[in-house]
Parts: structure tokens; C-alpha cells; sequence
């Protein structure tokens, strides 16, 4: 950390004139001393080179003018947020956490023999609030050469989450804003998967992991959920649950690489059987599907009269159209407890936001549906423009998924990407009958967990 530090006091010292002369020679420069100086650790070179990326990085920020300048500050901060060794992380944890940040580190290695690559990560984070979030992942890929490009790759995952107030509102479609209350969640995941490729951009999913997760009430602005609720309607209100889950999933994706023009879908579903132990009765299966659908339609542009060439091709943006189903059923005598349950409305508790316009955490119950369009286009460099349209609908059997009495949400926001992957939102969304919602979700990192279930 000293090392990149000492490394940006030193170019942010010099005249702009003389930084944009070194930034690449000074790069260049540590990099021969640095070999000269060698042999070094496998970790020494990753210190090194995140310190000299950073500075260089850096650097070359203050060569630029305006938008341009813009461009070289997303490519300080990929390096100073991400990349292997040691980076500072900001971002929510789960909605409600408000601001959090934290220190993660991010490594990969290659072996030859046997040829796999090795990526992980670890991370704490903490909100000036009480909530925090620690763990690591490692994704361990095989990594000699396929002509398709398919390799067999294996997750291992834990997590544990401390979330001291979230708000509850009662269960199903009908639940009412004036039973807003609070509780509070600590859970422990942890599992592995394999993915297995196949042709035709199908993969197969096989994993089992652990759950662990026990409400309590919670002290606020708002009463605590036992004040407003009992056992009665809300199953597992005072009981924490154990769980063993094995489950499989398939997805596909058409075309299998990545589409700059035109239409692309991708199809994923996935089965988990939730055996309790501990807590009982509260065993239960579920399926999660997501199916989404984007295109990117273009215009080709034909080259000023001086220039030669052909007409090049100018993106209008991207549409897409989502949708997400969630289904749950147990045995006889068995409830699906409330903190497990999928919710509708501004962002659930995995950070996927449905139905904008009502509050986060809003409509919950075994079951729910919800569709989502979007439109999406870059006005400037990385940032860019979003407007929505949200409908959806959680049920307490899986009959109650129809599209009567749906909820519906109107938006509109601004978009910053970072390697084509968005960093920040921040929206406005209207529609429903419980007024306006505006809200922002930034996150610098890759801890992409899920406080609700396992893989």
C-alpha cells in the first residue's frame, strides 16, 4: 500500500507539462528496475504492478482535457477498485445499509501442471450504520487450450452477513405501507458449484452448500416487526433456521461471445432444495428463472467526403426485456420463513431492483413474478441515460401468479459503466399508488453475493 501511495505523491508533484512526458516513461522505468533487482516473490510482483498501474493511471488523468479526462479517471479508478492485490471498496451492502466501504483483496495465479487458473477474493465491508458484510470467493477454471473456448470450472464461496435493520410489511400482494416495521438479519452462507459448458452456449450447474440465518427484532425510527406481527402470519417471526442446499441449473446464452449489434438472449433457471436442520418446520424447494432479451439496434454512417472507407456503424442505445419468476413449496407442515422469501419493489436484499417506484423490500411471499423493460444509451464516454418500465406480482401459492392487480413502475435515471459493467445508478421511479421512489446503487467491486440463499 506505501508503495503506490509514495509512487502518486511523487507524479502528482510534478508540472503537467513534465507528467504527461513520464507517465509511461516512469511506468517503463520501474518496471526494468524492478526485473533488474529480481528474483521476487509471486505476491512481491503483484504489489509491485498494482503500485505502477496505479501511478501510471494516474498519471496519465492529468494528460487529458474534459470528456477525454473522464475516460482516464474510470481507468484510474479499474485500477485503483480492481485488478489483483489490495484495493479499498465503496458500496451498499444490501438496500437500507446506506454507505458502506471496506478493504478487499484480489489475486489470480496460473498453474501449468495441472493447467488451472486460480481467482479469489476476500472483502470486509462495514456502513456507518451496523451493517457489514466479510467473506471470499475462489473460481478455479481449467486453463489449457479449448478450440471453443469451454472449461469446466468450480466456485467456492462463504459469506456472513450482519444486517441490523431491514423493514418488513407483512406478506403478499395486499400488504399494507402502514405495517412498515423493522428487523433484523445475521446469516452464514457458504457452498461450492460446477459449472459444466456444452455446445451451444448451454451450461449445466451442480452445487451444494450451507445456510444459516436467524432473525431478531430490531430498535428504530420505525416500531420492531413483533410489535406489528405474530408467528401466526409471519412464519419463522422468532425462529433462526439451519440448511443443507443441494441444487442444479442450466443456462444458455445466444450468440455464446458477447454482441456489440443486434439481438441477444440468455436463459438461466435453477433448482434448490432447502433441508432444514435445525429450526423445523421449515423445509422447502424453489426455482428461480430469469430470461432476458436485449437488442441493440444501429445506424451505419456514411464518412465525411475527405475521409475513405466504408460506413461505420453508430449504436442507438440497448433495449432489453427481463423476466423473473420465483417459485416456492414445501412439504406438508412446512412454511417457507419470511427473511427467505423473494420481494418486489425497489431493490431486494440481492440487490436487484423490480418495481422502483414502491419501497425497497416491499411485497414479499413465496412466490413472484415480475417483467421488466428497459431502454439504455450512452450520451457521454461512460455515462449514460436509462429509462424503465416495471411490472410484477408475489403470490402466497403459486395459483396467486396471475397478471390481476400487478404492480407497475415508471423511471427514469442516469447510468456510469466501468468495463461495460454499471458502477453506479441513480433513478426516479413513479407509478403505483404509494408515490415516488428515488434511490442510487454504487458498487466498485466484485463481491457479488446473496444474502437470501447459496449459488
Amino acid at each position: 500500500m506505501t508503495r503506490w501511495i509514495l509512487s502518486l505523491a511523487m507524479l502528482s508533484a510534478l508540472p503537467l507539462g513534465a507528467q504527461q512526458d513520464k507517465c509511461l516513461d516512469a511506468a517503463n522505468e520501474s518496471q526494468k528496475k524492478w526485473t533488474a533487482a529480481g528474483p521476487h516473490s509471486w505476491l512481491d510482483d503483484v504489489w509491485h504492478n498494482e503500485a505502477v498501474e496505479i501511478a501510471r493511471t494516474w498519471c496519465y488523468v492529468w494528460e487529458t482535457h474534459g470528456m477525454d479526462r473522464l475516460d482516464k479517471g474510470i481507468d484510474f479508478g479499474r485500477a485503483f477498485f480492481t485488478g489483483d492485490g489490495w484495493h479499498p471498496v465503496v458500496g451498499g451492502i444490501v438496500p437500507g445499509s446506506g454507505f458502506a466501504g471496506g478493504l478487499g483483496m484480489q489475486l489470480e495465479r496460473n498453474t501449468a501442471a495441472p493447467a488451472l487458473r486460480y481467482s479469489g477474493s476476500v472483502e470486509a465491508r462495514g456502513s456507518y450504520n451496523g451493517f457489514w458484510v466479510a467473506g471470499g470467493v475462489l473460481d478455479i477454471t481449467r486453463a489449457d487450450n479449448d478450440p471453443d473456448n469451454r472449461h469446466i470450472h468450480a466456485v467456492i464461496e462463504a459469506r456472513e452477513y450482519e444486517l441490523p435493520q431491514l423493514t418488513y410489511f407483512g406478506l403478499g400482494n395486499a400488504s399494507l405501507l402502514a405495517n412498515e416495521s423493522l428487523y433484523g438479519l445475521q446469516a452464514t452462507t457458504a457452498g461450492a458449484h460446477v459449472d459444466f459448458p456444452l455446445p451451444g452456449g448451454v451450461s449445466l450447474i451442480a452445487g451444494v452448500g450451507g445456510l444459516v440465518a436467524d432473525p431478531a427484532p430490531a430498535h428504530g425510527s420505525l416500531p420492531s416487526i413483533e410489535q406489528k406481527f405474530t408467528a401466526a402470519d409471519t412464519p419463522g417471526l422468532t425462529t433462526g433456521t439451519g440448511y443443507v442446499v443441494p441444487g442444479a441449473g442450466i443456462k444458455w446464452r445466444y450468440p455464446e461471445a458477447e454482441t456489440m449489434w443486434g439481438y441477444s438472449t440468455s436463459l438461466a433457471a435453477s433448482f434448490r432444495a432447502f433441508h432444514e436442520a435445525s429450526g423445523l418446520p421449515y423445509s422447502f424447494r424453489r426455482i428461480d428463472f430469469t430470461w432476458q432479451n436485449v437488442f441493440r439496434p444501429y445506424v451505419r454512417v456514411k464518412p465525411a467526403a475527405a475521409k475513405a472507407g466504408p460506413p461505420r456503424k453508430v449504436g442507438l442505445g440497448a433495449v432489453s426485456a427481463t423476466f423473473r419468476l420465483a417459485e416456492s413449496w414445501g412439504p406438508a407442515g412446512n412454511n417457507v420463513p419470511f427473511y427467505l422469501q423473494p420481494t418486489i419493489g425497489g431493490t431486494d436484499i440481492d440487490n436487484i431492483d423490480v418495481v422502483r417506484s414502491y419501497r425497497d423490500y416491499r411485497f414479499r411471499a413465496p412466490n413472484a413474478m415480475a417483467f421488466q423493460a428497459e431502454y439504455e444509451r450512452s450520451i457521454k464516454g461512460p455515462i449514460g441515460l436509462l429509462g424503465f418500465y416495471d411490472v410484477g406480482k408475489v403470490g402466497m401459492a403459486r395459483g396467486d401468479l396471475d397478471f390481476t392487480h400487478m404492480r407497475h413502475s415508471f423511471g427514469a435515471g442516469i447510468v456510469v459503466t466501468a468495463g461495460n459493467l454499471p458502477v453506479l445508478k441513480f433513478y426516479y421511479a413513479w407509478g403505483g399508488h404509494e408515490g415516488t421512489h428515488t434511490t442510487y446503487t454504487l458498487n466498485t467491486n466484485n463481491f457479488a453475493g446473496t444474502a437470501s440463499g447459496v449459488f
